[in-house]
């Protein structure tokens, strides 16, 4: 193999700079300030994506404290809401109960004064027909003619 010569050695470096230069002029040279102008370019788009994504992010951040901000007086609303409600349904059950007590012990009055007139009057027709029963039972027993109105005197007095 020629290429492991001692002998020629010296050509073959002479020939690999000839070529590593022409190739270094020929290609390299014209292809590096568009790959440096690429890699600039993406750099450049990296850091403005990285910017807006920064932004993004900062205003997202923004509605979301906004949105909690919102959720917290709307919760605090909907909880004084339901308090006045609950208030406002305690007073008027209260209300009710108070009425209708007042209604039930008016009912309970009512029935007692009726009952009361319901046993004075069974009381009466009560003692009206004992006075009868007594002065037939005394007139067909012993055979002395008692009149109710006696009976009635006799039961009184005792």
């Amino acid at each position: 193999m020629p290429q492991f010569d001692p002998a020629s050695f010296v050509s073959q470096l002479f020939w690999f700079g000839v070529i590593f230069t022409l190739l270094y002029f020929a290609v390299v040279r014209p292809t590096l300030p568009k790959v440096g102008k690429v890699i600039d370019a993406r750099e450049a788009q990296v850091g403005g994506d990285l910017d807006r994504a920064e932004a993004a992010k900062g205003a997202a951040d923004t509605l979301r404290a906004d949105h909690e901000t919102a959720m917290k007086a709307a919760r605090d609303a909907a909880q004084a809401a339901v308090a006045q409600a609950r208030e406002t349904a305690a007073k008027a059950s209260d209300a009710q109960l108070k009425a209708l007590g007042a209604r039930l012990d008016a009912d309970a009055e009512a029935a007692a004064a009726s009952l009361e007139l319901a046993l004075g009057s069974a009381r009466a027709g009560l003692e009206t027909t004992v006075a009868e029963l007594t002065s037939e039972a005394v007139a067909k027993l012993v055979g002395i003619e008692i009149t109710p109105a006696d009976v009635s005197a006799a039961i009184a007095a005792r």
